[in-house]
């Protein structure tokens, strides 16, 4: 009976033998950090960046600015002229005067010597001197002593204005020169104003284009 278990245990399942573990000593791991590779930094801002298409902005090199030499500035301060004025001046002027026509003038009686004297672009002394010099210069007076101008009197300072600032007579030649010639002048002084006031006319013309 002993023989026959024996024979079984031997067909049955042999015990196992226990496992040694083994004692494995592991070393320690070293953790290396992975070096990340350096940017490219460009050298030239990237102002549009396309798979195809890369548009860079190129900087200028900024060059210092050298301090400019400081330059000496020579003011000649003109000296006032006095005493009679050149032809040349007197030229400059003529185109100055701005005296109104027949029909703006018949619109008043009279006109005062401070307006007359601006149409001229002359001084009120100079017009009480023509008057003294020329007859035909007549303007009316009130009681006070101011002077009232006419239009028959503007048209006669135009007359005198003629000789003297345009064709440049002198005083007496002037004053001899109407007195032979009164109808002849008229219409001389009438054709420059023409001539004036469309010169006028081309220039604000001008102006507007």
């Amino acid at each position: 009976m002993r023989k026959n278990l024996l024979q079984l245990d031997m067909f049955s399942a042999m015990p196992e033998s226990p496992v040694m573990e083994e004692n494995v000593m592991e070393e320690p791991v070293m953790i290396v950090p992975i070096p990340e590779e350096p940017k490219a930094i460009p050298s030239e801002p990237v102002i549009f960046a396309d798979e195809r298409i890369v548009v860079k902005l190129k900087q200028q090199a900024t060059v210092p600015a050298s301090p400019s030499p400081a330059v000496a500035v020579n003011r000649t301060k003109t000296a006032g002229k006095r005493g009679r004025k050149s032809f040349k001046e007197i030229d400059s002027e003529v185109d100055l005067i701005n005296v109104p026509d027949e029909e703006a003038l018949k619109q008043k009686l009279y006109y005062s010597i401070s307006e007359v004297a601006g149409w001229f672009n002359v001084n009120t002394s100079l017009l009480r001197y023509w008057e003294n010099e020329f007859d035909i210069l007549q303007p009316r007076k009130t009681r006070k002593g101011d002077r009232l101008f006419r239009a028959e009197d503007i048209r006669n300072l135009q007359l005198i204005y003629y000789l003297l600032r345009q064709r440049k007579f002198s005083i007496a030649g002037a004053r001899n020169y109407l007195k032979t010639n009164k109808k002849k002048v008229d219409t001389q002084t009438q054709l420059v104003q023409s001539l004036t006031k469309f010169k006028s006319f081309l220039l604000e013309l001008k102006a507007t284009l």
